[in-house]
C-alpha cells in the first residue's frame, strides 16, 4: 500500500509528536515541521523531522516544495500557555496567526486537500451553558484563545476561496502519555493539572488547588479530561471524515470525554492510582478560571461513530509510567 505523506506542524511537541507516531503506526508517512521553540528536536525519529519556522513564509514554501504530493496537514504549531499569552500578547498573535496563515496558504498553493487544525476550548471563554456546544458563542478571555479564534477565521476563508477542506478540533484537557513510546507531557513551566498533581504526590510537595468555593459538587473547578491516545486517534478519524465527505468544507468539533471531573476528584484518583497521599494547599481562585468547562461531544460521536475510551485513571497511570521511564 502506498503511504500517504502528511505534514505535521509542531510535531515535536506533546500532542503533535503523539499524533505523528500514531499516523506512522497507521501507515502514513508523517513529515514534521517544527522550529523547536517550545520543544526539543528528537535525537532519533522513525520519520523525518525538519526544522522549519512556520512564521517564515519562504521557509514553509521551500519545505512544502520538497514534497511531491501531500495528502493532509495536521497543524499543531502554536504557542499555547494561557498565562504566558497575557504577558506576551504580541508574541502569541504574531506566532499563531502567521504560522496558520503561512501553512494554510502553502496548502492551497501545493493543492493539499485536507487540513486538520488543533484548536482549543479556550475559544469559548467563560461559557453561558455547560456542557458547551460547538454553536456556543466564541468569546475568549485570553490572547491565546483570541489567537485560536482568529486562526479558525483564517482557515474558514481558505476553505471558502481555495480548494481546502478544514476541520477544527477544539480540545478540552488532553492528558496522559504513550509511555511505551517514551512520549508524554513536559512543559516548562508546567501549568496543567495532571502532571503537576503527579509531581507533587511523588515528590511529597504541596499541590496547589486554586479555589474551593466554586458552585460545584466539592467547590473545586470542573474540567473535561481526554487521554492523549484518544485525542491522537481523533485526528485520524477527522481525516477519514473529511475524505468521506467532500461536501464538508469547514467545520468545528469539540474533542473531549463529555464528562466533568473536579480538581478534588482528580486528586482522589491520583492518590488511588499512585498509592500516595497528597498534601493539598488551597490558593485563591485564578482570574478568569470558569467553574466548569465540559464538552458537549454529541456532534463528535455522531460524525465519527466513536467515543473516547480511556479514563482519568489511565491518564494518571500512563503519565506516571512515562515519568518513571524518563528517570531510568
Amino acid at each position: 500500500m502506498h503511504k500517504k505523506t502528511v505534514i505535521v506542524t509542531g510535531g515535536a511537541g506533546y500532542i503533535g509528536s503523539c499524533t505523528a507516531h500514531l499516523l506512522k503506526q497507521e501507515g502514513f508517512n508523517p513529515i514534521v515541521f517544527d522550529n523547536f521553540s517550545t520543544s526539543q528536536k528528537p535525537s532519533h525519529s522513525d520519520f523525518p523531522v525538519w526544522e522549519v519556522d512556520l512564521t517564515d513564509r519562504k521557509q514553509v514554501e521551500k519545505a512544502c516544495a520538497k514534497l511531491s504530493k501531500v495528502h493532509a496537514v495536521f497543524h499543531f504549531a502554536a504557542k499555547a500557555l494561557v498565562p504566558e499569552s497575557i504577558e506576551k500578547t504580541w508574541d502569541y498573535f504574531y506566532n499563531n496567526l502567521n504560522a496558520t496563515l503561512n501553512i494554510a496558504d502553502c496548502s492551497a498553493q501545493f493543492s493539499i486537500p485536507y487540513f486538520i487544525h488543533s484548536s482549543t476550548c479556550a475559544v469559548y471563554g467563560i461559557p453561558d451553558q455547560v456542557p458547551i456546544k460547538e454553536s456556543s458563542p466564541l468569546k475568549p478571555e485570553t490572547p491565546y484563545g483570541q489567537s485560536k479564534v482568529a486562526s479558525e477565521k483564517i482557515l474558514e476563508q481558505y476553505s471558502k476561496w481555495k480548494n481546502l477542506q478544514v476541520l477544527n478540533l477544539r480540545y478540552f484537557n488532553p492528558s496522559g502519555a504513550f509511555p511505551e513510546l517514551g512520549l508524554g507531557e513536559i512543559h516548562e513551566p508546567e501549568t496543567h493539572l495532571i502532571p503537576n498533581l503527579v509531581k507533587s504526590l511523588s515528590q511529597k510537595t504541596f499541590f496547589q488547588a486554586f479555589g474551593n468555593d466554586y458552585p460545584t459538587s466539592d467547590g473545586t473547578c470542573v474540567r473535561d479530561f481526554i487521554h492523549i491516545k484518544d485525542l491522537a486517534k481523533s485526528h485520524l478519524l477527522a481525516l477519514a471524515y473529511l475524505e468521506a465527505n467532500p461536501s464538508v468544507k469547514f467545520d468545528s468539533l469539540n474533542i473531549g470525554k463529555g464528562k466533568g471531573i473536579s480538581v478534588g476528584e482528580a486528586i482522589k484518583s491520583a492518590e488511588r492510582v499512585l498509592g500516595m497521599k497528597g498534601q493539598i494547599k488551597i490558593q485563591p481562585r485564578r482570574a478568569g478560571d470558569p467553574a466548569e468547562l465540559v464538552a458537549d461531544t454529541t456532534k463528535m460521536m455522531s460524525l465519527f461513530k466513536w467515543t473516547p475510551e480511556l479514563s482519568l485513571d489511565h491518564m494518571i497511570e500512563d503519565h506516571w509510567k512515562f515519568i518513571q521511564g524518563r528517570i531510568k
